[in-house]
């Protein structure tokens, strides 16, 4: 609370106190009232830290993102070739058997 604000309404509660003790009282309570209000929310708010702290997470979390796609696509292609090896060499295989047995 600024001393403007504190200031205001030490002047409103000595117009109804009639006593300037019990109004600075008062005031004391109220501010102390807004900065218990405060200090408990505090924790829950986020500072532009705390937002500047989770963008940095997140961008971290897209390279690392990326990083695993580009190695999942080379994973992909590796067995894709391994897939087709494979392949030709057992058409190659079953070809030369029937070559061996068949054609006499």
């Amino acid at each position: 609370m600024t001393t403007t604000q504190s200031f205001r309404i030490y002047e409103v509660l000595q117009r109804h106190f009639k006593n300037s003790d019990d109004a600075k009282v008062v005031v004391q309570e109220i501010e102390q009232i807004i900065e218990t209000k405060i200090d408990n929310k505090s924790n829950v708010l986020a500072t532009k830290g705390d937002i500047s702290s989770i963008k940095q997470d997140v961008f971290s979390l897209k390279e690392e993102i990326l990083n695993l796609r580009i190695d999942m696509e080379k994973r992909f292609y590796n067995n894709v070739l391994w897939v087709v090896g494979t392949g030709i060499g057992i058409t190659g295989l079953v070809l030369s058997i029937i070559k061996v047995f068949l054609i006499k």
